[in-house]
């Protein structure tokens, strides 16, 4: 497995989720790393590293552009208790 810098790796897996195997570097300063996993959908992803990753130092990182669409669910309280039938 060969070690990539950040712009390799968003050349080569653009706007997906990357599972970067850090070879001895700070996970908050992350400038390159062997790419163990990616894919489109995090959770997958998260659950896939959770078996593989425990003999590494690993990050996860984002390829593409932050969405910034949220979806916030409203919860409202009701002043009245639900009935029990």
């Amino acid at each position: 497995m060969e070690t990539l810098s950040i712009e390799q790796i968003k050349a080569i897996y653009p706007d997906e989720w990357v599972l970067l195997d850090l070879d001895g570097q700070e996970a908050s300063k992350v400038q390159k790393g062997i790419v163990l996993l990616h894919g489109k959908d995090y959770l997958e992803l998260c659950y896939k590293s959770s078996e593989i990753a425990n003999n590494h130092l690993t990050t996860i990182v984002f390829t593409g552009t932050q969405n910034h669409n949220r979806k916030w669910l409203k919860a409202t309280r009701l002043n009245e208790k639900p009935k029990m039938i």
